[in-house]
């Protein structure tokens, strides 16, 4: 099975992982996915939230992860959505 996202086509097995995140940047300057989950309950004055994000994670760990950002969460909500719509049919 084979799904798009903002125009590029990725080959579902080989995908490990797939999951939507906030990209976030801690006051160190750190910057990293985490679970929206951990951000809606957790986050504070130190975390600042850069975009949204659709991560894939490859079977293949030399392949660097793909992640299609997303400015709010109603589009990541969309594309996750669409993303459902593909796997599903």
């Amino acid at each position: 099975m084979v799904v798009t996202i903002q125009n590029s086509t990725i080959e579902m097995k080989r995908v490990s992982r797939l999951y939507p995140a906030a990209i976030i940047r801690y006051a160190d300057g750190t910057v990293t996915p985490i679970s929206l989950e951990w951000f809606e309950q957790m986050a504070n004055d130190d975390v600042n939230l850069l975009h949204y994000a659709i991560c894939f994670h490859y079977k293949d760990e030399k392949i660097e992860p793909d992640i299609f950002t997303y400015e709010t969460k109603d589009a990541l909500e969309e594309a996750i959505a669409s993303l459902s719509m593909q796997l599903n049919s």
